[in-house]
């Protein structure tokens, strides 16, 4: 995602917390979800009764839900002509809370909108798709810390577990996505953090490696290039 993209994703998270009247944390979903006029259902996304309604309009990335169901677990879909969200209701609570920001910002990043409504040859391109989802991710992000908010905040603590665990319970939010946040968008220091499936706990079927996330923002990659360690 390029420079001008975050800076427009940025924009307008700050336009809709401003709107909706957050000035301090935390930043929940309902409001939101009321001003933006989009309901959100809980539901089994595996259920193949409820998605064979929806067939025909459920798209992710614009390419029919139905092509890709064997191959992805959907915790969440945005259905852009209903003005709604399904989330997948079994997840827990943290990852309820992700789901719903995530396509909350399909519904936010206005050159999203035609991408879910029909399939061309751009969107079926799994690099673009891909890129939509980052840009969501994003947008999630962005919304659910704030914005600048949380940076201001975080600038005034020392860095440290004991400084996130902190905005964690001021945020109230999972500690993955709080650490995730503080590592991108607090203080000018070469950070990263390494969230993996712990040793004495299997692997999920779904991951590809033991390891989930990778964090290496801005700061690290310059710090980690002028050292020569070529990341």
């Amino acid at each position: 995602m390029d420079e001008k993209t975050r800076s427009e994703i940025d924009k307008i998270v700050a336009k809709t917390i401003q709107k909706v009247g957050f000035n301090q944390p935390p930043i929940i979903i309902g409001p939101i979800l009321q001003e933006l006029k989009v309901d959100r259902n809980f539901v089994d996304l595996e259920d193949s009764s409820l998605l064979g309604k929806f067939k025909k309009i459920l798209r992710v990335g614009g390419t029919i839900l139905a092509n890709i169901l064997e191959k992805i677990k959907l915790e969440g879909v945005w259905l852009p002509k209903e003005e709604r969200i399904l989330v997948q209701k079994t997840l827990p609570d943290p990852k309820i809370d992700w789901a719903s920001f995530h396509e909350t910002n399909h519904k936010l990043l206005p050159w999203h909108r035609q991408f879910f409504l029909g399939d061309t040859a751009q969107t079926l391109d799994p690099d673009f798709q891909e890129m939509l989802e980052n840009e969501a991710n994003y947008g999630a992000s962005a919304l659910m810390f704030g914005g600048s908010m949380f940076t201001k905040e975080a600038l005034d603590t020392v860095p440290g577990w004991d400084s996130i665990k902190l905005l964690q319970k001021r945020y109230k939010k999972s500690l993955v996505t709080t650490t995730r946040r503080y590592v991108g968008f607090s203080h000018n220091i070469p950070m990263a953090v390494v969230i993996s499936t712990p040793l004495w706990m299997e692997k999920p079927e779904e991951q590809n490696d033991r390891i989930r996330h990778l964090v290496l923002p801005d700061q690290f990659r310059q710090w980690a290039m002028g050292s020569g360690l070529g990341i």
